[in-house]
């Protein structure tokens, strides 16, 4: 399957906005490639990314997608990965499987990360165009 295959499951830009609009801490939104570049991002103006130089950000999207395809050398012991929760001082880092991307959201640290999750995997499951076979 194609990439422009799984471009065609989801609408990435609203995608983005709804789970913008789930909390005003979410601070980044991003749907990262298999090479760690966003195809879709919505960034705050005066959150995180203001701290993250270009090049910075670009070594966070990387490491996001790195770690993504290094937990799936144990999918076949432990089973898929669905989601990550990274708690640190300044923020909180979640992150999404989404087929052949990695959705990322950072938010202040101030949020519920189990309760933002439920929500943020909810809307991707009611934001595919068609529902998918597994």
């Amino acid at each position: 399957m194609t990439t422009s295959y799984f471009e065609s499951l989801f609408e990435f830009d609203v995608l983005c906005s709804n789970i913008a609009k789930i909390d005003e801490d979410i601070e980044l939104i991003a749907v990262l490639n298999n090479k760690g570049r966003a195809i879709e991002m919505i960034a705050k103006e005066e959150g995180i990314n203001k701290d993250l130089t270009p090049q910075k950000r670009e070594m966070l999207f990387m490491e996001c997608v790195l770690k993504s395809n290094m937990n799936k050398e144990h999918n076949h012991e432990f089973g898929n990965v669905f989601s990550s929760i990274l708690e640190r001082e300044k923020f909180t880092v979640l992150s999404f499987e989404m087929l052949d991307y990695v959705l990322l959201i950072i938010s202040k640290p101030s949020i519920n990360p189990i309760e933002i999750k439920n929500k943020i995997s909810e809307t991707i499951i009611n934001s595919r165009k068609v529902e998918l076979v597994q």
